[in-house]
């Protein structure tokens, strides 16, 4: 049951890092990275600018994430302490990236 968790979060790391580089290349933002605010942004080029590393951070650490977790599940490899680290790195990226998105609506909406 687990291997489908690791499955997902590693899905969501790789759209969320193509989901960035999209919007990065087109300028556009995608209802990802608003969060399905209707109200118009006032400085769309720089929410995109704000926000690109930081999603690229979010989504390769749950891509990460997913791989040792499947890795670790599938008893391919056994690695205990490395999923505890990074059980620990994803939650800490995870709360890290909310408060940023937090900050970015209020400095570009």
């Amino acid at each position: 049951m687990l291997i489908i968790f690791d499955a997902v979060i590693f899905i969501y790391g790789v759209y969320t890092v193509y989901s960035a580089i999209k919007m990065k290349q087109t300028g556009e933002l995608s209802s990802f990275f608003t969060g399905g605010s209707t109200q118009p942004i006032r400085d769309v080029q720089g929410y995109i600018n704000y926000i690109y590393g930081r999603t690229i951070v979010l989504g390769a650490v749950a891509a990460v994430f997913g791989v040792v977790g499947f890795v670790n599940d599938y008893n391919i490899i056994r690695l205990p302490y490395v999923m505890k680290a990074l059980v620990v790195l994803f939650l800490t990226v995870v709360i890290w990236f909310t408060i940023n998105i937090n900050r970015a609506k209020s400095r570009f909406w």
